[in-house]
This record gives structure tokens, sequence and C-alpha cells, in this order.
């Protein structure tokens, strides 16, 4: 079944300028061969800051109406896309198994 095309969902994103993630990307999106443990230690960090961010649940409904890749919200692409909000592009085979239910 062909997907819908790629729209933004929110257009309101004013929160952006509340994130406490401003400038540290490198939290929140995978390097190239990032291994396993290093992309869990990553992604700890970034859940820790996004607990602690006054625009958490706004930042997780855009990456989830819009199905954004990287970590959002406290969630990663995976525990989006075991919620029904799986990215748009991807290559990683656990974020196709997660929205398959498998």
């Amino acid at each position: 079944m062909p997907r819908p095309p790629r729209k933004p969902i929110l257009t309101d994103r004013s929160w952006v300028d509340h994130a406490r993630c401003v400038g540290r990307t490198e939290l929140f999106f995978a390097p190239l061969g990032e291994r396993p443990e290093t992309r869990a230690r990553r992604e700890a960090q970034a859940r820790a800051m996004c607990f602690t961010c006054p625009v958490m649940l706004a930042c997780r409904a855009d990456a989830r109406l819009n199905r954004e890749s990287g970590f959002w919200g406290g969630e990663s692409e995976e525990e989006r896309a075991a919620a029904g909000f799986a990215p748009y592009s991807t290559t990683r085979r656990a974020v196709r198994a997660a929205a398959s239910g498998d």
C-alpha cells in the first residue's frame, strides 16, 4: 500500500524555541555505523535530557505526526514505530519490525 505524501501536520513549532536540546543534535541522531552499545548510551543521555525538557510532549507529538527519524520527545524511532508512528524513511530493520508487530 503506498504511503501518503510526506507533509508536516503540525505547523506551530513555537515549542522548539524552548527545547533543552537546541544545539545538541549529536545526542538525538545516530552517526553512520553506530554500535548498539554506543547507541544505548547516547539514547540514555538523550532520554535524560528529554525528561527534564518543558516541551517534551509537544516534541513527541510533532515527531509522531510528522514521522520523524531520530530521538524525539523521549522516544526512539523503534518506540514511535511500536506506537504506530514509524518514520517515513528508514533503513533500520528493527523499526520496520516494530511497525509490523513482529
